[in-house]
């Protein structure tokens, strides 16, 4: 009998490590699909700090250094539109863009790449970047 005990629970051990398994990749298979759905895009802009710009406004020339600083120092990275639409930029694989734009900063760039809107927030994955004439 005590066998029987110790081998269903064995048992049970490997079928709930097997259903946590099977649940981790239907989650994976499931944030493909949603990168599935997102576009290919063009969006034209400037690049900014988020967090110079979300709060407190800053972005131009004027702020370039600060911008810059700051997104060296890993804070978000974005696109603002000339119509005030602004994209938190991220890389391909979903890691920080912020060495994708750094040489942009305070810049007009055309950025080409996968956009996604979720809860209000909208975020292009940038896959190619190109500088603007400033005019």
């Amino acid at each position: 009998m005590r066998y029987v005990k110790f081998a269903a629970f064995i048992l049970m051990v490997v079928l709930t490590t097997v259903a946590m398994s099977q649940a981790q990749s239907m989650k994976g298979m499931h944030m493909m699909k949603m990168s599935d759905h997102a576009k290919t895009s063009t969006i034209q802009g400037e690049v900014v700090d988020l967090s110079c710009y979300l709060t407190a406004g800053q972005h131009g020339a004027k702020h370039a250094e600060c911008a810059r600083m700051c997104i060296n120092s890993g804070l978000p990275v974005g696109i603002l539109t000339k119509t005030g639409r602004v994209y938190l930029a991220i890389g391909p694989n979903r890691e920080p863009a912020n060495h994708l734009l750094v040489p942009y900063v305070a810049k007009q760039v055309k950025v080409i790449g996968q956009v996604n809107e979720r809860g209000g927030i909208e975020v292009v994955s940038v896959q190619k970047v190109e500088p603007l004439s400033n005019k």
